[in-house]
């Protein structure tokens, strides 16, 4: 018998209802695996309305006007401003591109000729290109390149559009979200998600003025040096920045591809312009912006990168870093502090 006050033990599942618990883990994760795709559009359709919020509700406090007119002012306004942007320097950019992809094949050759001129650089070109060069080829040629941009194309189109919707009555998908759990656990699921869609703004944010700094020191870099096609490279730098640590030195090899192509000089010039910037974007830019938004360990990041890359391919790759601000969020609210420190029991 109980005493008054005493709360009976809960008893250890049995052998039976832990391999059940298991199944039902195990199905639910190959649930997931099989809709990894559609996980993944949800999921850039979240990121996408993140993004559209941070610039309609900040709009919508100033002006007065309800959040879906500045949402619909906001998506209207994006849309102006991109097409103006490829009005305005489109021709050139398309232009720079085309000649920076056209280029690439002359610039490798040239780096063969000039890693050539060594013994050391022969044998290394007869070893890389005796082990993989003729699968590289058959690789390449394989791959149904036309059909992957197609899919992408239609994937970010499709992911806008999720964006869109989510954006115009997100409390309506988060309420209807809360409502799959039992009572008990919405108001701290509740704060689970706000805390989620706190930090990946912030994120968000951070991320577009670290793509801004990266892209305008490393494009007005390389155009003093006098580096080909400094637009299109300057842009790329920017871009890459989304993918952190490897994505910004994958974005160098174009540029000292070319300016290697005009002269082993510009090359170190070009080298040097990429160092400084990627110096001050991680000592500077960086740092200033992770004062107000989610510290991530680079062995973190990187891991994460290659884990959802492994598992869901380019997607993946694109998306690892605000999946990962998410689940760290989520792992410290619901695990570390409520299972483990006992900071919200029930």
């Amino acid at each position: 018998m109980l005493k008054e006050g005493e709360v009976q033990p809960r008893s250890e599942p049995s052998f039976v209802g832990k391999v059940l618990i298991a199944g039902t883990v195990l199905a639910l994760l190959l649930a997931a695996w099989w809709v990894a795709q559609v996980l993944l559009i949800g999921f850039g359709g979240i990121v996408v309305a993140v993004a559209l919020n941070n610039i309609a509700r900040p709009l919508a406090q100033r002006t007065g006007v309800s959040e879906h007119v500045a949402l619909a002012l906001t998506t209207i306004g994006l849309v102006i401003l991109v097409f103006g942007f490829l009005g305005m320097f489109g021709a050139g950019a398309s232009a720079q591109f085309g000649a920076l992809f056209d280029s690439l094949p002359t610039a490798w050759e040239a780096f063969r000729a000039w890693l050539g001129k060594w013994a050391l650089g022969r044998q290394i070109l007869e070893g890389v290109e005796s082990q993989t060069g003729q699968a590289a080829t058959a690789m390449i040629s394989a791959l149904p390149f036309a059909s992957a941009i197609v899919s992408g194309i239609a994937n970010a189109l499709l992911i806008l559009v999720i964006g869109i919707y989510l954006a115009a009555d997100s409390a309506s998908y988060s309420n209807g979200a809360l409502r799959l759990l039992p009572m008990s656990k919405r108001v701290r699921a509740h704060e689970i998600m706000l805390a989620s869609a706190v930090n990946l703004r912030r994120w968000l944010a951070a991320m577009t003025l670290d793509m801004l700094f990266l892209g305008i020191i490393s494009g007005v870099g390389l155009w003093l040096v006098g580096v080909p096609f400094a637009f299109a490279l300057g842009v790329l730098s920017g871009l890459s920045v989304f993918v952190p640590y490897i994505g910004p030195i994958v974005a160098t090899v174009p540029g000292l591809l070319l300016a290697l192509s005009v002269s082993p000089e510009l090359a170190l010039y070009a080298a040097g312009v990429y160092v400084v910037a990627q110096q001050l974007e991680g000592n500077i830019s960086l740092p200033l912006l992770q004062r107000w938004t989610v510290h991530m360990p680079p062995v973190v990041s990187l891991l994460a990168m290659i884990a959802f890359g492994l598992l869901f391919g380019l997607w993946g790759v694109l998306l690892a870093t605000p999946m990962t601000v998410v689940a760290q969020t989520i792992i410290r609210m619901a695990y570390v502090e409520d299972v483990l420190e006992k900071r919200h029991p029930g």
